[in-house]
């Protein structure tokens, strides 16, 4: 654009000196002209004169002056129109060319541009796209009136987009025009429309036009209710989402009097998964959609779908607490009742949570959120149930929260530590090794123990973390433990196992910290298997590589196989302090403890005996071939302080306190003499007491 003659002239420095000449150009060169034709008709008479000498020569040269003359103004023209015609005759094109790229943006935008005469009263319009016309079903050239367009703007909106114009046209320029409005068509059917422009005012500051540009937009309205729709209600059974639930149930609140409440209560139907849990597409939800058609034909409920299979309920209108309950449990009857299905019908169990509250004491999203801990208290009974929360509840859920908030940081604020408790070699009465059981230390110095944190960590998958802290912290305390250098066990989370890369975390932790591998034992409980018995492992195997021995800890009191034993590459296993308590108090405990115990034998196992608590109970795993015990008749956790102290204690383990029982006397008892040998039993628990 810069090379286009009318710039080139607009910025040079003579023509574009100042605005007032650059306009007056064309005066200049007509002035210009006249003088220099004046000049030329003064002067060359003159010359004539002198040079023809005769009257005859004289009329002579004048006709050839006369037409030198013309020719030389012809030339002139020529040139100067030229130059002008094709600046013109470009501009032109460039103006066609800008229309027709306008024209097919607005086109393609479903709009049109208009002009506005403001120096009338009333104003009037100047120019309307056939665009714009043809989308009202009106014919191309139908010229429309400011009163056309006022009539045919909807109802609800013409005091708006009344106002907008005013406010623009009195901005002078400074506010556009812009507002979305409804405007009829010719077959009496409303469509939106966008509006957009601006005020060109006079040099002194009139308004004297408007210029803008009105887009069709009815689509994307219908597109933004479509959307609006779907957020507010749920595509399969029509029922409300969990927002306009909330403000339904606020609305409720807010008209609550002294002594009326409203109740809030979430729905889980049990197996509800199982039943449409292969469904590929929203026609195929045909028990969704059934529960949804009797939840829309209840009166006095605001109903609600939260999730794929949790409903919410809640009473329309303020109740005293026992009409609402009353409302609430004649809605949950209607999950009850048979749902047909192409095979016949199916009958759900459900699960319900619900909360009550007014409107000076709760809110919407307070009553859903009680009502779902009251839930999740109701599945932990895995039968159907309904539970109400209460103040009980609160507080559990409170002190819930505030550990779920310290266990976030626990790790990075240290407050993650390990006890220490020995493992004691029954033949020797020497601590053979520890095992290292993790402890919060919360604010108060109050100590949390594992079973208390460990499954919230694992809900929340911090336990990966604090797993890998216990295992550094661990192995760190076993090394500046003194000869003869006893190995320290770690329990592994299930969660853990799972991680294909945790054999990658053990190999760095023993790097970091420089403890032997030979010295680490990860306990594994049998639950924390992996589904997948391939990958679980190829991945103990892994640990076993590095050199780590794996134990499978709580033997007997989960749901594995007994082939899970010869293919896992475990090295020991630990028999459940359950048997061991009761070993000499029944002999149905005895013959368990001495089936593993052969089990373990015959697949080249070692074994240790948990929670052994008195000597009777540990001399009879020592008779049995048990290696290690553990328990409290030894010692209870202690501080890693005072672990490497107990390195060199020697403990009693029972051996010679009463008199030898083997095996076979003992299986021979049990076989041949039950009363006599439970008589044997009450005698040792007595001097186990």
């Amino acid at each position: 654009m810069n090379n286009v003659p009318y710039n080139r002239w607009r910025k040079s420095s003579l023509l574009g000196r100042s605005n007032t000449a650059f306009r007056r150009i064309p005066v200049l060169i007509a002035v210009g002209y006249a003088i220099v034709s004046m000049v030329w008709i003064a002067y060359s008479d003159r010359m004539l004169s002198v040079v023809a000498g005769e009257y005859s020569r004289y009329l002579e040269l004048q006709t050839y002056k006369g037409w030198l003359f013309v020719a030389a103004s012809a030339l002139l023209i020529f040139f100067v129109l030229r130059g002008a015609w094709n600046d013109i005759f470009a501009a032109y094109e460039r103006s066609v060319e800008s229309e027709r790229r306008l024209q097919l943006a607005l086109t393609s935008a479903s709009g049109g541009i208009w002009e506005l005469d403001l120096t009338e009263n009333g104003y009037s319009v100047d120019f309307i796209s056939d665009d714009l016309v043809r989308r009202l079903g009106l014919p191309s050239g139908d010229r429309l009136t400011i009163r056309d367009l006022g009539e045919r703007c909807h109802p609800d909106d013409v005091e708006e987009a009344s106002r907008k114009l005013a406010e623009a046209i009195k901005s002078e320029g400074r506010q556009p025009y812009e507002g979305r409005n409804r405007l009829c068509c010719h077959d009496g059917s409303y469509r939106w429309f966008y509006s957009r422009g601006n005020v060109v005012a006079s040099p002194v500051g009139e308004p004297q036009r408007m210029i803008g540009v009105t887009l069709d937009i009815d689509d994307l309205v219908s597109a933004e209710e479509t959307v609006g729709h779907l957020l507010r209600y749920d595509p399969v059974t029509g029922l409300s989402r969990q927002r306009k639930f909330l403000s339904d149930v606020d609305a409720a609140l807010a008209s609550t009097s002294p002594g009326q409440v409203v109740a809030v209560v979430q729905v889980r139907p049990l197996d509800l998964n199982r039943l449409v849990g292969d469904i590929e597409t929203l026609e195929d939800a045909v028990l969704i959609r059934a529960i949804g058609d009797r939840l829309h034909r209840l009166s006095g409920v605001i109903v609600s779908r939260l999730s794929s299979d949790v409903f919410a309920l809640a009473t329309a209108a303020p109740a005293t607490p026992a009409a609402a309950q009353h409302v609430i449990r004649d809605a949950l009857t209607t999950f009850l009742e048979p749902l047909p299905t192409p095979d016949g019908s199916v009958k759900l169990r459900v699960q319900a949570g619900g909360a009550v509250g007014s409107a000076g004491g709760e809110t919407a999203i307070g009553l859903l959120r009680n009502s779902g801990h009251a839930l999740e208290i109701a599945e932990r009974t895995t039968e159907a149930a309904a539970r109400w929360f209460n103040e009980q509840l609160g507080d559990e859920f409170k002190a819930r929260n505030d550990m779920v908030k310290g266990l976030q940081s626990a790790v990075s604020n240290q407050e993650i530590e390990c006890h220490y408790q020995p493992l004691v070699d029954l033949r020797t009465g020497k601590t053979a090794g520890y095992e290292a059981l993790a402890r919060w230390r919360r604010t108060g110095d109050r100590l949390v123990p594992p079973d208390e944190f460990i499954p919230l960590a694992e809900e929340l998958g911090t336990i990966g973390e604090i797993g890998e802290e216990v295992l550094r912290q661990a192995c760190r305390t076993a090394v500046s433990w003194p000869a003869p250098y006893p190995f320290v066990a770690v329990n592994v989370s299930p969660l853990q196992l799972e991680d294909p890369l945790f054999p990658v975390v053990v190999a760095r932790v023993l790097s970091e910290t420089g403890l032997s591998p030979h010295r680490l034992e990860l306990e594994i409980t049998e639950n924390a298997i992996p589904k997948d018995s391939e990958v679980a492992m190829w991945r103990l195997q892994a640990l076993r590589d590095l050199g780590v021995s794996v134990a499978i800890d709580d033997f007997g009191t989960g749901y594995s196989s007994l082939a899970l034993l010869s293919k896992m590459p475990f090295t020991r296993l630990k028999i459940d302090k359950s048997f061991v308590a009761g070993n000499g108090n029944y002999h149905e405990n005895i013959i368990i403890v001495d089936t593993i115990i052969d089990l373990a034998k015959n697949l080249g196992l070692s074994i240790t005996g948990e929670g052994v608590e008195t000597t009777e109970q540990a001399h009879l795993l020592g008779e049995r071939g048990v290696d290690l015990a553990q328990g409290y008749h030894f010692s209870k956790p202690v501080a890693a302080s005072r672990a490497a102290a107990l390195v060199s204690q020697t403990w009693h383990s029972g051996s010679g306190d009463c008199a030898a029982t083997g095996p076979s006397r003992i299986a021979r008892d049990n076989r041949t003499s039950g009363g006599a040998t439970r008589r044997d039993y009450s005698r040792l628990r007595s001097q186990g007491r």
